[in-house]
């Protein structure tokens, strides 16, 4: 599996040069101020799909930490991770990134995705592109009541879905986890069970039209 650093979320340029706004970054005030005429974009969606475990050369899985194990694994639902920021799934395109869906399960709901992204320009000076989605319901039950005869037919046993919509990006990293709800294995065990198990990532690039 390659090794592909995580997507930066500052500005490279800022550091050295923290406190001053680069010519971009101050694009939007220039142009309403020189009242700059615009054009809108018109590009074709094309979405790539990726499937645990993410064997593929453009995505870097990073489980988390292992020794000693605290729950982050590849498994039959997919690739869980550790919580952030140990655990994580880091993708590049050659086209610019536009959306991205992950699809997967919680140990404990509601789970939460992280995404943040390396855009293709940097020029959010004060936001950043970070994105977060919380609430997510669904759950791959825990080993135990599934070896006592639960199945996927439990009410709680199911899966979520967090879509972002994001500025044109060349880089993604996701992390994720879920409720830090401790019980009588947890406490067996000497860890918690807070992750999140991803199965599936659809990345969205934008193509020319024309």
């Amino acid at each position: 599996m390659p090794k592909i650093e995580r997507a930066r979320v500052r500005n490279p340029w800022r550091e050295e040069h923290r406190r001053q706004m680069t010519e971009i970054e101050q694009a939007v005030e220039r142009m309403a101020e020189a009242g700059t005429p615009q054009t809108r974009t018109a590009y074709a969606p094309v979405t790539h799909e990726y499937w645990a475990p993410f064997n593929y050369p453009n995505i870097c899985v990073e489980l988390g930490r292992t020794d000693p194990y605290v729950g982050a694994e590849f498994n039959t639902d997919g690739v869980e991770l550790d919580v952030p920021p140990y655990g994580a799934i880091t993708v590049v395109e050659d086209e610019p990134i536009v959306g991205v869906t992950v699809i997967g399960s919680a140990c404990v709901p509601p789970g939460f995705i992280l995404l943040f992204c390396e855009p293709v320009e940097w020029k959010y000076p004060r936001s950043g592109v970070k994105f977060r989605i919380d609430g997510l319901w669904g759950e791959h039950m825990r080993i135990e009541p599934w070896s006592k005869g639960l199945d996927d037919a439990y009410r709680d046993a199911g899966m979520s879905c967090a879509i972002f919509e994001v500025p044109e990006s060349t880089k993604l990293t996701i992390m994720a986890g879920s409720q830090m709800t401790m019980d009588e294995q947890d406490f067996k065990n000497v860890r918690h069970d807070a992750h999140y198990c991803i199965r599936i990532i659809r990345v969205t690039v934008k193509k020319p039209v024309g």
